[in-house]
């Protein structure tokens, strides 16, 4: 459901346009926000607005982004139907895309963002990617999306691939594994065929929603989706991945998970605006993270910023060792935060759960004091 015009799956990479420049968004996507009638009215204002929400931004079908630090690649993926749609990453971190009113039928699109790679080659570099499924121990999608869309045809998805061989313009995969995160009123695939079949480690219900033959590639397509949708949160991917060898089976050991790709897909009537403000993935100890670095709430009732208790902003500056909270392990930290383990105090790098403080080079723990 997710590969791009080109069957070789292929992307262009080397956008000249996009590169040499670092566009507002008054450019293309200003006339999806407002209209080409109105760009005479934007531009006069340009300089200041470019000084306050200077992006890069590409608009031609397959252009690429690399953000998160180049961790991850942001593709205009137009699947399914042409249409006036621009990717985009800002100076702060944050990165989406925004697409005006799609009115033909057909696939839908899937502008969307990758991490590791695709079963016809196109990746984003990093050497997670691909990995045996057999291999992975921790699998932790986080995210924090702002989703603005009009029309009901649409949904929010991650998904990755299982491949029997190396990325080639062949495509090796045998499957696609999709799990939805929220969707509009109009998207569905009927009553799922297992409801609440799994409970991940975070304590989200994760309906089998259906499995297909193919999904416009000749793999086994096999759906799930959130009991309750959300566009922000955690899951633990590896809870999936066991019920796919257990209850569906067909899967081995050496089968190769191709990457994660998140984005969202849309048909027909619908225009929208996403902002992707956090996504990191953890895998086998090692957070890949992207957005502008804000924080998913942990659902405790808290907004996440690891405050101590003490009234304090939680940044445990100049308290000591005894105002600095002991680390747990069931506990979510983020960049900057500080705990206390083994009689040393310990540095968080980026978002982890789970992980005990140890000293390592280019671990998400890093030891201050």
């Amino acid at each position: 459901m997710s590969r791009e015009i080109d069957e070789t799956g292929e992307t262009n990479r080397n956008i000249e346009t996009t590169n040499a420049r670092t566009p507002v968004r008054n450019s293309r996507r200003r006339f999806l926000q407002l209209g080409a009638s109105a760009l005479a009215a934007t531009t006069l204002g340009a300089s200041s607005v470019a000084a306050r929400d200077a992006v890069t931004e590409a608009c031609g079908s397959s252009d690429t982004l690399d953000v998160g630090d180049g961790d991850f690649l942001l593709i205009n993926n137009e699947w399914g139907a042409d249409v006036d749609m621009c990717i985009w990453a800002a100076d702060d971190g944050t990165y989406g895309y925004e697409w005006a009113t799609r009115t033909a039928g057909g696939e839908p699109n899937y502008p969307e963002v990758l991490l590791g790679t695709k079963p016809w080659g196109t990746e984003s570099g990093v050497d997670a990617f691909p990995v045996p499924r057999g291999d992975v121990d921790e699998l932790e999608l986080t995210f924090d999306v702002d989703v603005d869309i009009d029309g009901e045809n649409w949904n929010l998805a991650e998904e990755w691939w299982l491949m029997d061989g190396e990325p080639n313009p062949d495509g090796p995969h045998t499957h696609e594994i999709m799990l939805v995160l929220d969707w509009g009123d109009e998207h569905g695939h009927g009553d799922p065929v297992a409801p609440g079949a799994i409970e991940d480690a975070h304590g989200n219900a994760i309906d089998h929603w259906i499995s297909y033959d193919s999904g416009g590639t000749d793999a086994d397509f096999h759906i799930f989706r959130l009991a309750d949708p959300t566009t922000s949160g955690t899951v633990d991917l590896t809870a999936i991945m066991s019920y796919v060898e257990t209850e569906i089976g067909g899967v081995s050991d050496d089968l190769l998970l191709s990457g994660i790709e998140v984005g969202n897909e849309y048909w027909s009537g619908t225009s929208g605006d996403v902002t992707f403000d956090t996504l990191d993935v953890a895998i086998n100890g090692r957070t890949y993270s992207s957005g502008d670095g804000s924080t998913v709430d942990d659902g405790d009732g808290s907004d996440g910023d690891s405050s101590d208790g003490d009234g304090s902003d939680g940044d445990n500056d100049a308290g000591g060792d005894r105002d600095v909270p002991a680390w747990t392990p069931d506990e979510i930290y983020t960049a900057g935060d500080r705990v206390n383990h083994d009689g040393a105090v310990w540095e968080a790098q980026w978002w982890t759960r789970g992980q005990e403080p140890r000293d390592e080079a280019w671990y998400v723990w890093q030891r201050v004091e």
